[in-house]
Order: C-alpha cells, then structure tokens, then sequence
C-alpha cells in the first residue's frame, strides 16, 4: 500500500524522507499526488545549512523542523463531496512543500491572494513549476517600471537572476547584463540579442558596465546573489539616479557608502516577494500575487517565457536526502533540481 514521503530538515545539515500514511480529506478538501516539486536553491539551502551572520534577520526563521520547499505541480486524485468533480485529474500550482500527498480546502479559491492555479494542457510540468520563483522574481520587476530602452543588470545566474533577467528583457529592457562568477550558470543566460553574460570574477564590472553603456551605467541593478558584502560594488555599477533593487535576502548587514548614494541620486529598493504585492488589489496596482501567478502561466502557455533549458537535472524524490547533502558541499553546477513524484 502506498504512503506518504515529505522531506524534512529536522535540525540545521540534517534531511530525512519522512514516511507517514497519506492523509484524510473532508467534504471540503480535495487530495494531491505531486508530480514535480522544484528545489529553491537561496532559501531552502540558506535553511538547511544556517550559515547567516548572528544579526542577520533570516535567523527569525529557523525554527526546527523544517519542511522545505514551495514550488509544487499536483494532480487532483480525490475529492469530497462539496468540490467540483470537473476538478479530478487537473494539475494545479500550489505552493506545497516537497511532500507526495496533500491535502487542499476549496476557500483556497476564494483567497484573492492564494496562487493554487489550474495549469494550462500546453504548458509541462517542468515549466510551471518555475511559477513560485518567477513571483519572487516579478516583485523585482514591479517595484520599479522597467521601461524600454532601460538597461538591466542582474548581479547573480541563480533561478531567480536568470528569471529577472528573462522578465527584465520582456518588460522591455534594451540590454540585460547578468553577471556572475560561475561560467556554469552564466552559460544558461538566453543567447538571444540583447542578453550579456558577464563573468565579474574575471572583469572589473564596473568599467564593463560603463564600457557597454557609453559611461551610463545600468538604469536598474537587481541583486540577486544574497551576499549583503557585494551591495557596495553594486552600487557603482549604478547609473546616476538609477535605482539598486534586493531581490533576494543577503545573509548578512550590508555596509554601503550613504554619501554616494545621496551624490549619485541612487534609489534602493527591497523587493522582497510579500513586500511588494499588494494585499488587496486596486485601479492603480491589480498585480497581486494571483495575478501575476496567472500573467505568468499565459506568458508560458503563449510561449514567450522558455524555462525548460534551465532544468538541470531530474532526481527521483526517494534521493533527496543524497541530492541535498550534495548540495551543501557544491552547487554551482546546478540552476533547477526537480523531484520527480512518480
């Protein structure tokens, strides 16, 4: 008889495949058999291994145990008697951790701001996956109007930097420059025109920028390493009156130069995911969380967001514990890690 797998983090660098009977569900509810989950490389890595600095505000969320993961692609395999029978055999995002079997309430539905979404018949499971990590990366791309002609650039080749250099470039950016220090991860940049892939371990990123833009600098720089000691380079890779914007969440206080700032009219904003979509939608700011969850499924389903290429490697979710004990020793090498459920 089938059970239930969820992976944990019972303590900091530890991982268990937790096996326990799959659960019950009321006249409400409706249960979920994961297909795919993705693993978010920033966040649930940041947890498991808990290398923060002290002061650092990501302390306040480890709280153990841990179960890991938000990216979650299902199929409706049972129902109660009050959900719509059309629901059986549809997939659904859903925001589930990485677990085999869950269990939903239909007033999910009623959540103005609750994402669980029908996912398209022509968009894969490995695209919509993507969904989760492409909201983080839309908070970046609303908390300052990408306009045409900007130029971008996107310190960090991780999930979320190559997902706001790919939103950046639809929204209208001219140029997109995403740098980093691996050549792994800058190789999966889109070999389109107007992408650069820039490797700032090697050049000095500052007279790159200023070389590629005729001395302008970049219109927007997004931070997306979650290394808070960078910040400061960054910054001088600002354009005057540019605006620097922290996608992720650095690991440690930042120390920046106030008096540049203020010199150079540069803006900073935190773009944090629940920072910067509103609670309640209005005329001026309808893009709540569900409704860029939706503008991003019709961008996959319309084939203008390509995420599949960035899907490195496949593993069944009975590894997981070996997948992340690699992880904690080497990742470069990796963008998306899918567990697959079946």
């Amino acid at each position: 008889m089938d059970k239930n797998y969820t992976v944990v983090f019972p303590e900091p660098r530890k991982i268990e495949l937790v096996e326990s009977e799959i659960p019950e569900i009321g006249d409400n509810e409706f249960l979920l058999k994961t297909i795919v989950s993705q693993i978010s490389m920033g966040t649930e890595l940041t947890m498991l291994m808990g290398n923060v600095s002290e002061d650092s505000g990501w302390n306040k969320n480890f709280k153990y145990p841990v179960k890991p993961g938000y990216s979650n692609i299902a199929e409706v395999i049972k129902i109660g008697k009050n959900v719509d029978p059309a629901m059986l055999g549809k997939r659904y995002i859903n925001g589930a951790t990485h677990t085999k079997y869950h269990v939903a309430n239909i007033s999910r539905f009623e959540n103005e701001n609750d994402t669980m979404l029908e996912v398209p018949e022509n968009v894969t499971n490995d695209e919509a996956v993507f969904r989760a990590l492409c909201g983080v990366a839309m908070a970046s791309i609303r908390a300052k109007e990408v306009r045409p002609g900007t130029v971008a650039l996107v310190f960090g080749a991780g999930i979320v930097g190559q997902l706001v250099a790919r939103l950046a470039k639809i929204a209208g950016a001219v140029k997109v420059i995403v740098a980093d220090i691996s050549d792994d991860r800058l190789s999966y940049v889109p070999k389109e025109a107007g992408f650069y892939a820039v490797n700032s371990g090697k050049v000095d990123i500052e007279q790159y920028i200023s070389e590629l833009t005729d001395g302008h600098k970049a219109d927007i720089v997004y931070e997306s390493t979650g290394n808070g000691n960078l910040v400061s380079m960054e910054l001088k890779c600002v354009a005057r009156r540019g605006t620097l914007i922290i996608t992720s969440s650095p690991k440690q206080p930042s120390l920046i130069d106030m008096f540049y700032v203020s010199g150079q009219g540069i803006t900073i904003i935190g773009a944090h995911n629940w920072a910067i979509h509103p609670k309640k939608i209005t005329d001026d700011n309808p893009w709540n969380h569900r409704n860029d969850a939706k503008y991003i499924l019709e961008l996959m389903s319309h084939k203008n967001l390509h995420l599949e290429e960035m899907v490195t490697r496949h593993v069944s979710y009975k590894d997981a514990v070996s997948i992340y004990e690699q992880l904690m020793v080497e990742r470069t090498g990796d963008l998306a890690i899918h567990f697959d459920w079946e």
